[in-house]
Protein backbone atom coordinates (compact mmCIF):
# COMPACT_ATOMS: atom_id res chain seq x y z
CA UNK A 1 0.00 0.00 0.00
CA UNK A 2 2.64 2.38 1.00
CA UNK A 3 4.54 1.57 -2.10
CA UNK A 4 1.61 2.45 -4.37
CA UNK A 5 1.29 5.99 -2.30
CA UNK A 6 5.23 6.73 -3.10
CA UNK A 7 4.50 5.36 -6.45
CA UNK A 8 1.85 7.73 -6.83
CA UNK A 9 3.09 11.23 -5.87
CA UNK A 10 6.65 10.41 -7.59
CA UNK A 11 4.60 10.20 -10.73
CA UNK A 12 2.65 13.13 -9.60
CA UNK A 13 5.64 14.91 -9.36
CA UNK A 14 7.42 14.35 -12.47
CA UNK A 15 3.97 15.11 -14.05
CA UNK A 16 4.09 18.60 -12.35
CA UNK A 17 7.97 19.17 -13.18
CA UNK A 18 7.39 18.60 -16.35
CA UNK A 19 4.45 20.76 -16.72
CA UNK A 20 6.27 23.66 -15.40
CA UNK A 21 9.12 23.23 -17.38
CA UNK A 22 7.36 23.40 -20.21
CA UNK A 23 5.31 26.72 -19.33
CA UNK A 24 8.24 28.26 -18.66
CA UNK A 25 9.88 27.52 -21.79
CA UNK A 26 6.64 28.83 -23.35
CA UNK A 27 6.65 32.31 -21.28
CA UNK A 28 10.54 32.79 -22.16
CA UNK A 29 9.76 32.99 -25.59
CA UNK A 30 6.54 34.98 -25.02
CA UNK A 31 7.09 39.15 -24.95
CA UNK A 32 5.14 41.69 -25.98
CA UNK A 33 8.03 44.42 -25.72
CA UNK A 34 11.43 45.77 -25.45
CA UNK A 35 12.97 48.65 -24.83
CA UNK A 36 13.16 49.77 -28.59
CA UNK A 37 9.97 47.89 -29.69
CA UNK A 38 7.13 45.89 -29.27
CA UNK A 39 5.49 42.66 -31.05
CA UNK A 40 1.83 42.95 -31.45
CA UNK A 41 -0.28 40.85 -33.85
CA UNK A 42 2.72 39.52 -35.68
CA UNK A 43 3.98 42.93 -35.98
CA UNK A 44 6.84 45.14 -34.98
CA UNK A 45 6.22 48.65 -33.99
CA UNK A 46 9.03 51.14 -32.87
CA UNK A 47 8.25 51.93 -28.80
CA UNK A 48 9.80 55.83 -29.66
CA UNK A 49 7.52 58.33 -31.48
CA UNK A 50 10.08 60.42 -31.79
CA UNK A 51 12.42 57.65 -33.58
CA UNK A 52 8.74 57.20 -35.52
CA UNK A 53 8.42 60.56 -36.79
CA UNK A 54 12.28 60.53 -37.76
CA UNK A 55 11.39 57.23 -40.03
CA UNK A 56 9.04 58.92 -41.11
CA UNK A 57 10.88 61.67 -42.59
CA UNK A 58 13.95 59.92 -43.91
CA UNK A 59 11.31 57.39 -45.86
CA UNK A 60 8.42 59.92 -46.55
CA UNK A 61 6.07 57.30 -45.26
CA UNK A 62 3.06 58.35 -42.62
CA UNK A 63 2.62 57.08 -39.23
CA UNK A 64 0.38 54.80 -37.82
CA UNK A 65 0.55 55.02 -33.80
CA UNK A 66 -1.42 52.25 -31.65
CA UNK A 67 -2.42 52.83 -28.11
CA UNK A 68 -2.94 49.67 -26.38
CA UNK A 69 -2.88 47.58 -22.70
CA UNK A 70 -2.09 44.54 -21.69
CA UNK A 71 -5.28 43.94 -19.81
CA UNK A 72 -6.73 45.16 -22.63
CA UNK A 73 -9.41 42.45 -24.32
CA UNK A 74 -10.37 44.17 -27.48
CA UNK A 75 -6.95 44.87 -28.26
CA UNK A 76 -5.92 41.25 -28.37
CA UNK A 77 -8.71 40.80 -30.89
CA UNK A 78 -7.95 43.47 -32.83
CA UNK A 79 -4.52 42.55 -32.83
CA UNK A 80 -5.49 39.00 -33.97
CA UNK A 81 -8.05 39.21 -36.15
CA UNK A 82 -7.08 42.90 -37.92
CA UNK A 83 -3.70 43.23 -37.59
CA UNK A 84 -3.11 39.61 -38.10
CA UNK A 85 -4.62 39.55 -41.31
CA UNK A 86 -2.30 39.11 -44.15
CA UNK A 87 -3.31 42.18 -46.32
CA UNK A 88 -3.77 44.64 -43.50
CA UNK A 89 -0.26 43.68 -41.84
CA UNK A 90 1.41 43.55 -45.47
CA UNK A 91 0.38 47.51 -46.47
CA UNK A 92 1.25 48.42 -42.39
CA UNK A 93 4.59 47.18 -43.08
CA UNK A 94 5.24 47.84 -45.97
CA UNK A 95 3.46 51.34 -46.21
CA UNK A 96 3.57 53.23 -42.65
CA UNK A 97 5.92 53.80 -40.07
CA UNK A 98 4.26 51.97 -36.72
CA UNK A 99 4.94 53.09 -33.44
CA UNK A 100 3.00 51.25 -30.74
CA UNK A 101 2.39 52.92 -27.32
CA UNK A 102 1.40 51.51 -23.52
CA UNK A 103 -1.31 53.16 -22.54
CA UNK A 104 -0.10 51.98 -18.91
CA UNK A 105 3.53 52.86 -19.74
CA UNK A 106 2.88 55.58 -22.11
CA UNK A 107 0.60 57.98 -20.39
CA UNK A 108 2.31 61.19 -21.34
CA UNK A 109 1.62 60.79 -25.32
CA UNK A 110 -1.77 59.75 -24.85
CA UNK A 111 -2.42 62.51 -22.80
CA UNK A 112 -0.59 64.62 -25.46
CA UNK A 113 -3.19 62.81 -28.25
CA UNK A 114 -5.90 62.53 -25.80
CA UNK A 115 -6.40 58.81 -25.69
CA UNK A 116 -7.89 57.49 -22.51
CA UNK A 117 -8.77 53.61 -23.69
CA UNK A 118 -7.33 51.37 -26.16
CA UNK A 119 -7.35 50.12 -28.48
CA UNK A 120 -6.77 53.46 -30.26
CA UNK A 121 -5.10 54.39 -33.52
CA UNK A 122 -4.18 57.62 -34.81
CA UNK A 123 -2.72 58.06 -38.61
CA UNK A 124 -0.37 60.88 -38.74
CA UNK A 125 2.45 62.25 -41.66
CA UNK A 126 5.77 62.65 -40.68
CA UNK A 127 5.38 66.21 -39.47
CA UNK A 128 3.19 64.70 -36.87
CA UNK A 129 -0.77 66.31 -38.50
CA UNK A 130 -3.16 64.12 -37.26
CA UNK A 131 -4.91 62.69 -40.58
CA UNK A 132 -7.08 60.05 -38.89
CA UNK A 133 -8.79 58.89 -35.75
CA UNK A 134 -9.63 55.14 -35.09
CA UNK A 135 -10.80 55.02 -31.25
CA UNK A 136 -12.46 51.78 -31.13
CA UNK A 137 -11.09 48.05 -32.66
CA UNK A 138 -12.19 47.69 -36.27
CA UNK A 139 -12.15 44.49 -38.20
CA UNK A 140 -10.43 44.77 -41.84
CA UNK A 141 -13.10 45.86 -43.72
CA UNK A 142 -13.28 48.76 -42.26
CA UNK A 143 -9.37 49.45 -41.83
CA UNK A 144 -8.43 48.37 -45.08
CA UNK A 145 -9.49 51.65 -47.05
CA UNK A 146 -8.27 53.82 -44.50
CA UNK A 147 -4.76 52.41 -45.04
CA UNK A 148 -4.96 52.08 -48.74
CA UNK A 149 -5.46 55.70 -48.98
CA UNK A 150 -3.80 57.76 -46.45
Amino acid sequence: MKTKKLLSILVLILIISFAYSSYNIALSKFRLSDKNYSYLGGITFHRSLDQGFQIAQQENKPIMMYFWAIWCQYCAKFQTDTLGNPQVKNILENDYVLVAMDLDVDKDVAGNYGVNYPPYLIFMNGKGDVLQRVPVAVGQDYLLPIVTEE
